[in-house]
C-alpha cells in the first residue's frame, strides 16, 4: 500500500469528503523524502506529526499515538 493511500485513508484533517484524491500529496512527498533517513517507527511517527503540524498548524489535532499507528502501517507496507 502506498504512503499516499495510507495517509488518504487516515484523512487526518477530515478533508476527503470534499477534497480531491491527491489532497495530501504534498505532505506525503515530505514524508517520503524523510523515509530513507528514518530508522524506527517512533522517528517516523514524529516525522508524520511534524509534517502535518507544519502544514496545518493548530488545526492538526491527531495525537502522537495516532501518528504511531500510521507510521507502523507505512513501515509494514511495501512502500
Amino acid at each position: 500500500m502506498s504512503v499516499l493511500r495510507i495517509i488518504t485513508e487516515w484523512d487526518p484533517q477530515n478533508l476527503m469528503n470534499h477534497a480531491p484524491d491527491d489532497e495530501y500529496e504534498h505532505e506525503v512527498q515530505l514524508i517520503e523524502q524523510a523515509l530513507p533517513g528514518i530508522s524506527d517507527v517512533n522517528n517516523l511517527a514524529e516525522c508524520i506529526r511534524s509534517v502535518f503540524v507544519s502544514q496545518f498548524d493548530d488545526d492538526f489535532k491527531k495525537s502522537k499515538d495516532e501518528c504511531l499507528i500510521i507510521a507502523r502501517k507505512i513501515l509494514n507496507s511495501d512502500v
